[in-house]
């Protein structure tokens, strides 16, 4: 029997993300007429017809301005800026990013191995390679002032003016802009076969793509299948045979000739038809990629909320500033859900699937997943604000950067409480503070978002945010009393000792310490410090907040980030 029409439904992440991945690649520029039900969608062969220059067209578009093709031609701006002012704004800091240009990036690209096989694929009369030779980083002597090279220095930007102009031809651009496509985004979700395959004998990857995912399901189309035995393991088709597997997915599936011990007796029973071939071929449309992370949001309650979330987080990643590059996916994932909110729309804040992807290393790339319940989306939107607020705040860990914002949302997403960042954020600016880029706001933040996370899964009912505020306040007067008695010097090995006290969550080495604080300075131990005894998350909140306020020079007007928002 032939198929007239062709239907995939809904199923696992990835079949998911393909799907919208799909309608992304149809509605590019224009309507396409995909027929979108609740579950499904419903497309005919004709639509088919160029589609993988239409898959092409719809990654080059939305991923040029990440693209290494885009460092090239971008430079252009700079040196219409040089000519416009006949080259008086040329100084020694624009000869060092002249030079890093043509060493970072111009000979280092063209002499990559993915554009050397791109060059053979155009057709336009221009030996690029040998211009590239003809580029060379100007050295200044000892000396000797911008004048002295600026013969030089015209002469390599005339040259790199024609070079860029190569690489704004159309020609240039589809092949280019379509091997980054292929290294920097379509490698995240698969790798391995058609133009990924490195033994692939087709050099021209628009029609290898088409000769591996859209022909063959063409020609599934048109062939009669009712003598076909095996079953698709996503949706069920007949098919004649299981030679399409989900090896070629990354952390997905396994290769079922090496690996064949990997099946029940030996004997392989995965595999997939030609269209959901075609469907997980068109993830890296569907996932939203941005500075070696990813991510896509699986709302499988419907295909139109599924593409509706998606689409709205990939517009809000691509709109935030690139200095803010750590946090883009996290802001954008929970701005995403806040518009949801706010919009009071059919959707509603329940259980939904977040998939992360992380490229560790050009060779190492990973997924994590994680499930949002409804509480703890509802303790992200209260807490948004303070969230938001942390997203330049980081430290030093190892020598490496550690970005608040982000580890946050990391604990949020694993459902886990903030104790051990707040008490690390503390500890490490109590004892290296030139090294960490927060203050004590940023603290009392992470104390209010944890008093939110905490309430949300049934901890801390009857307490507000004010025990936060007030429990700073108290260990900013401390400071100041021990400043007025001239022991100041005293309260960092204070604070390690109430530190450590919270760590071990051990109560009555904390009001030791805390005791002895207050007769030494002649004063009564503050109220709230009672309460504490009576619970252990009041007590390591108020606690935490407390050494916060000993920490840093507070002021009253700083204590609260938003007074009367609470």
């Amino acid at each position: 029997m032939k198929i007239e029409t062709l239907k995939i439904y809904m199923g696992d992440w990835q079949l998911n993300a393909g799907i919208v991945g799909f309608i992304n690649i149809m509605n590019h520029k224009s309507e396409h007429n995909i027929n979108i039900k609740e579950h499904y969608i419903e497309f005919s062969k004709e639509h088919l017809i160029g589609f993988s220059e239409k898959y092409f067209n719809y990654l080059i578009d939305t991923y040029k301005p990440y693209t290494s093709w885009y460092k090239i031609v971008s430079y252009e701006e700079s040196i219409k800026k040089y000519e416009d002012n006949d080259y008086t704004n040329f100084d020694e800091k624009s000869l060092d990013n002249l030079n890093k240009y043509i060493k970072d990036i111009l000979k280092k690209y063209i002499k990559s191995n993915s554009y050397k096989a791109a060059f053979d694929l155009i057709s336009i009369d221009i030996n690029i390679l040998d211009m590239e030779k003809q580029l060379s980083p100007i050295k200044l002597k000892k000396g000797s002032d911008i004048q002295s090279v600026l013969p030089e220095i015209k002469k390599q930007l005339a040259l790199i003016k024609d070079i860029i102009a190569f690489f704004k031809e159309n020609e240039t651009k589809k092949y280019v802009l379509g091997k980054n496509v292929i290294y920097q985004f379509i490698k995240n979700s698969w790798n391995g076969v058609s133009l990924l395959n490195p033994q692939t004998k087709e050099k021209d990857f628009y029609e290898d793509y088409n000769s591996y995912f859209v022909n063959p399901l063409i020609e599934y189309i048109e062939t009669d299948k009712i003598k076909y035995k095996f079953q698709c393991f996503s949706c069920d088709s007949k098919m004649k045979d299981m030679k399409n597997t989900l090896s070629f997915l990354n952390h997905t599936g396994f290769d079922t000739v090496r690996k064949a011990s990997h099946a029940w007796n030996f004997s392989n029973d995965i595999a997939i038809c030609e269209l959901c071939k075609l469907m997980y071929s068109c993830m890296p449309a569907g996932i939203t990629y941005a500075y070696n992370k990813g991510i896509f949001v699986n709302e499988n309650s419907s295909i139109e909320k599924l593409v509706k979330i998606n689409t709205n987080l990939k517009s809000r990643i691509f709109s935030y500033d690139s200095t803010d590059r750590d946090t883009h996916t996290y802001r954008a994932l929970i701005n995403s859900f806040e518009k949801e909110h706010e919009e009071k729309l059919k959707y509603e804040l329940a259980d939904i699937q977040i998939i992360r992807y992380e490229q560790i290393s050009s060779d190492e790339n990973r997924y994590k997943f994680n499930i949002l319940s409804k509480n703890l989306l509802e303790t992200i939107m209260k807490s948004k604000k303070y969230i938001d607020y942390l997203s330049k705040a980081n430290y030093k860990e190892n020598g490496e950067r550690v970005n608040i914002y982000e580890a946050t949302i990391d604990r949020l997403f694993n459902n886990q409480n903030m104790y051990t960042l707040i008490h690390k954020c503390i500890l490490y600016k109590a004892s290296a503070p030139k090294d960490n880029y927060y203050n004590d706001s940023h603290m009392l933040s992470l104390l209010k978002i944890n008093v939110e996370y905490l309430k949300g899964v049934g901890y801390l009912e009857n307490k507000g945010l004010d025990i936060v505020d007030n429990g700073s306040r108290q260990g900013y007067f401390l400071k100041q009393a021990y400043k007025d008695k001239g022991s100041v010097d005293k309260v960092n090995g204070i604070c390690y000792r109430l530190l450590n006290s919270l760590k071990t969550s051990n109560q009555n080495a904390f009001m030791d310490t805390l005791i002895n604080c207050y007769l030494y300075v002649k004063k009564p131990v503050p109220q709230i410090f009672m309460e504490t005894l009576k619970d252990e998350d009041v007590f390591k909140t108020v606690g935490y907040a407390f050494v916060a306020g000993l920490t840093g020079e507070i002021k009253e007007t700083q204590i609260t980030i938003t007074e009367g928002d609470e």
